[in-house]
């Protein structure tokens, strides 16, 4: 089946290793991707894979800007953006927490606020939150990260519930640790993880691409409001094996 995209594809978080694998996936599907990046660095990485990019800066500027470098409007959002800060709850400073919810809380409401008023004028959108099992089942530490995520899925689930009658939708897709940025990391402290899930080993890009294709394709659009998970059926599990 050959996707349907009506309108550019902003993916936000663009310059990750899944971003940008993404991003080309996409392409491939024969969707225009403008990917979003925290910095002038994570511009180049994507310029290096032929994909056109823009710094995040002012998110109400976004939509704007991404219609100007691509010359059409956005139809398609997906929100890869990452919480770098995990910490035991009650160790957090109180400075730490302020920079947590600016930058893992009120930036996506933010940028999601900007995009969906965009796609109002066309009504049509589709808004995918890329969210993680940690939201329903955080590690040690994971307080804060599985926080954010868990509020980014709120906020995707209302945006679809309030604004379906006017065309839009939006969802989240809950991934486990990848074979991709830092999941590599991951894997490399903890080289048992691969015996817990049922296939007997890890996910990679390409295990969870075509279902992130999908889910942001106009031909999803049945699925709305709703958590969708994506992690080779660990959560399915009473008690992992490690």
């Amino acid at each position: 089946m050959r996707l349907t995209f009506h309108g550019s594809v902003l993916i936000l978080g663009g310059s990750s290793e899944l971003g940008r694998a993404l991003a080309l996936a996409l392409r491939a599907e024969g969707a225009q991707v403008c990917c979003v990046c925290r910095d002038d660095a994570g511009c180049a990485r994507c310029a290096q894979d032929g994909l056109p990019a823009l710094v995040l800066g002012d998110p109400e500027t976004l939509p704007a800007r991404c219609e100007a470098l691509l010359g059409r409007p956005v139809g398609h959002l997906a929100d890869l953006l990452h919480s770098r800060f995990e910490q035991l709850v009650a160790m957090a400073a109180p400075e730490a927490i302020e920079r947590w919810a600016d930058d893992d809380i009120a930036l996506r409401a933010r940028c999601l606020r900007a995009v969906s008023r965009a796609m109002l004028a066309r009504r049509f959108g589709r808004c995918v939150f890329v969210s993680s099992s940690a939201a329903q089942r955080p590690s040690p530490g994971q307080g804060w990260y599985a926080a954010a995520k868990l509020a980014g899925e709120g906020l995707y689930r209302s945006l679809g519930v309030e604004l379906a009658g006017r065309g839009l939708r939006a969802c989240s897709a809950r991934l486990i640790w990848l074979e991709a940025g830092r999941g590599h990391a991951f894997r490399s402290r903890h080289g048992q993880v691969a015996r817990a899930m049922p296939a007997g080993r890890c996910l990679g890009p390409d295990d969870v691409l075509p279902g992130l294709c999908f889910l942001l394709s106009a031909e999803a659009a049945a699925i709305n409001g709703s958590v969708v998970t994506l992690d080779g059926g660990l959560g399915a599990l009473k008690l992992p094996e490690l």
